[in-house]
């Protein structure tokens, strides 16, 4: 053997010799199956047959010296080196079951990976940057879409919450509200919301809240402002402000207008005329009337009768007024309606008392007087036989007055229909009907009044006029009956 053999240097493997050599190995009775397994190890068999390299002497040295001996065949002695690989697609072989035939194995050598050349200035790959990319710009575009929608749904929300104070699109649209008596800014607020004029309630109440601190921040107390009861036209263009300034007080206008209204209208007649002064619509007034609880306490006191034409008929009491053109209709009614409130004094409850008859009844009693008689001297006379018939049903149960079916056929029946004045009829009628009729039939003056509640004391019980004017008293029904023929005489003439 040369003196520079070296056995860890690399020996230059001759694969012809190789495939000699093994041609003279016997085959293995038992060859041992390499099966492929998952996290196995790639072996690689390579036989190296020293007689080409080494002198015959030295291989006989060699051969001395080893234990145990290396079976060679054909005196040709060999030795074996596996080198196994770490592979997936083959099973590791345990150290237990290896047979040792003078080989030599290296295990558990790992591949070595090539080493990726990279360019100056080029940065490292990043594991799934795609993904992370798309994941960014998914999570940036449904960021923006929330933002989008949410700006979008804040400024509908603060264009309708300014169109409710200043309406900026508005229908010209009339909506009919009816404020009940003593109704507080929250409910008036909640009646405007049920009506479709205001969207955000609660942005209105908290803009009438912080206005009212900031006017009122120098008082100590703040009373919640009145609101007159009744039936109101309003218009969606007016706004927030305008419908509570529509409900506080009576309306203050430029332009004002006098308005004598006769002792003896009905309501319709006192609409007809307002109307042709310009102070306010005849329908509006008649809604309004018909529509609203008033706070005053007479009017609770009215009975709630379906036969009855209007409920206040007999209340707007007869005088001059002074009215703001185009006024509110409520604002009108309740003018009116002072002036029966200021009008009816306690001296008036306590003769109402006195006599059994409620201020309704005496209103009624006082309504027929005023239809009934010519002048102010007959009113008294006339109030007489009325109490006299009323004070004894058993002999006289119907009062026999012509005004009141005159009533439904010339005032009510062009105004509500004939079917509907036909039923009405049939309670009014005082011949056919007991006692007084289901409510007034016109408006009568404190003349009528006062008669109503102060009669003549008289044994009467029948009168009659002629076309003149003249009454003709009787106190039975021959007397009446005289009266007839004087009566005729009369108007002949």
């Amino acid at each position: 053997m040369s003196d520079d053999f070296d056995p860890g240097k690399f020996v230059p493997v001759d694969f012809e010799a190789e495939e000699e050599h093994r041609s003279l190995i016997p085959p293995d009775p038992q060859p041992r199956p390499v099966q492929p397994a998952e996290n196995s190890r790639r072996s690689f068999k390579v036989t190296i047959s020293d007689e080409d390299y080494l002198a015959p002497d030295e291989l006989d040295e060699i051969r001395a010296n080893t234990e145990p001996a290396i079976p060679s065949f054909n005196n040709k002695p060999a030795f074996e080196v596996h080198i196994d690989d770490e592979n997936d697609e083959y099973k590791e072989i345990e150290d237990s079951q290896l047979q040792y035939k003078g080989e030599i194995y290296f295990s558990n050598v790992k591949p070595v990976k090539p080493a990726v050349q990279q360019t100056a200035g080029t940065p490292k790959p990043v594991k799934n940057a795609s993904k992370k990319q798309k994941s960014s710009v998914g999570s940036l575009v449904w960021y923006l879409v929330v933002l989008v929608i949410l700006t979008a749904g804040v400024s509908l929300l603060g264009i309708s919450c300014i169109n409710d104070i200043i309406p900026l699109s508005r229908k010209d649209e009339t909506v009919t509200v009816t404020v009940e008596p003593d109704s507080s800014t929250s409910e008036i607020i909640d009646l405007l919301s049920d009506n479709g004029l205001i969207k955000q309630k609660w942005f209105c109440k908290l803009f009438y809240t912080l206005e009212t601190t900031l006017k009122n921040r120098n008082k100590t107390n703040v009373e919640e402002p009145v609101y007159l009861s009744g039936r109101y036209d309003l218009n969606k263009q007016d706004g927030f402000e305008a419908y509570l300034s529509k409900f506080k007080d009576t309306q203050i206008g430029k332009e004002t207008t006098l308005v004598s209204i006769p002792e003896g209208l009905t309501c319709y007649q006192i609409f007809e005329r307002l109307d042709k002064f310009g102070v306010c619509k005849k329908q509006k007034l008649i809604s309004s009337l018909t529509g609203t609880k008033f706070e005053y306490s007479f009017f609770k006191a009215i009975p709630d009768n379906k036969s009855r034409t209007l409920k206040l008929e007999g209340y707007l009491y007869p005088n001059t007024y002074e009215f703001y053109v185009d006024s509110d209709p409520n604002s009108v009614i309740r003018k009116l309606l002072e002036e029966s409130e200021k009008m009816w004094t306690d001296e008036y409850q306590e003769q109402a008392d006195k006599l059994g008859y409620s201020m309704d009844e005496i209103l009624t009693i006082a309504s027929i007087i005023q239809r009934e008689a010519a002048n102010k001297d007959q009113m008294k006379d006339i109030s007489s036989v009325i109490h006299n018939r009323l004070s004894h049903p058993a002999s006289w149960p119907t009062l026999g007055c012509d005004s009141t079916e005159t009533y439904i056929k010339t005032y009510v029946s062009p105004n509500v229909g004939p079917t509907e004045a036909a039923i009405y009829m049939q309670k009014y009628n005082t011949y056919n009907n007991q006692g007084l009729p289901p409510g007034p039939i016109c408006n009568p003056g404190d003349d009528a009044i006062n008669a109503a509640l102060y009669p003549n004391e008289t044994n009467y019980y029948f009168f009659r006029h002629d076309k003149h004017g003249k009454i003709y008293l009787a106190r039975t029904q021959a007397e009446h009956d005289a009266n007839a023929n004087e009566v005729l005489r009369a108007n002949s003439k």
